[in-house]
């Protein structure tokens, strides 16, 4: 056993006197039955750990975020030349399964005659739920698109929905979009909008 000098402890840390060439290793530490309270208790197992591995199912793609376009045929709508389709789709995806979206517009100056589905989150033969709802007196489309039974997710470009607006009097358009995407196993996707002019 370590030899420990007069009136110093076994600190971790500081420096033992030689161990003598005859001693035996102490025995391990066992607590007798019927130990007192105050017993040093067993190490704790190590800390599980908190980083997913690599491919695990939920874990966020890594890389720069997903874009999410609207693009309008052009910078001026005229009354009664309509109808103008506006595509909305998506860019630098990776894994989508879910993907929401609220389109706001000028109800004054514009007005939906219909949401249509695009082809991206069905890509690879996937099924895929599509739902829409327009509020015509506030100006706002939701727009929502889930893989159903979806393992893989959809990746790369493509389009997401094409509304049909028709321009029903002067003034500014105001499109603005926000969105949301998800994996499969429910992890967030960062997701940008362009702006659109």
């Amino acid at each position: 056993m370590p030899v420990v000098p007069p009136g110093s402890t076994t600190v971790p840390g500081t420096t033992a006197a030689p161990a003598q060439p005859t001693a035996t290793p102490p025995p391990a530490p066992t607590t007798p039955p019927g130990a007192p309270a105050g017993v040093p208790p067993t190490p704790a197992p190590a800390p599980a750990q908190t980083t997913p591995p690599a491919g695990v199912t939920g874990a966020p793609p890594a890389g720069p975020p997903a874009q999410i376009l609207l693009t309008p045929p052009g910078t001026e709508f005229r009354v009664g030349g309509g109808p103008y389709t506006l595509p909305v789709s998506i860019t630098n995806a990776s894994r989508v399964s879910t993907v929401t979206i609220t389109i706001m517009f000028n109800p004054a100056a514009l007005r939906v005659r219909s949401v249509q589905e695009g082809s991206f989150m069905r890509q690879a033969g996937g099924n895929a739920t599509f739902t829409q709802q327009v509020d015509a007196a506030a100006g706002r489309i939701d727009i929502a698109v889930t893989r159903t039974n979806d393992t893989t997710g959809a990746s790369g470009s493509g389009l997401l929905a094409a509304i049909l607006f028709d321009a029903v009097a002067a003034g500014a358009g105001n499109l603005s979009a926000t969105g949301m995407a998800a994996t499969p196993g429910g992890a967030s996707i960062p997701v940008t909008v362009a702006p659109v002019t």
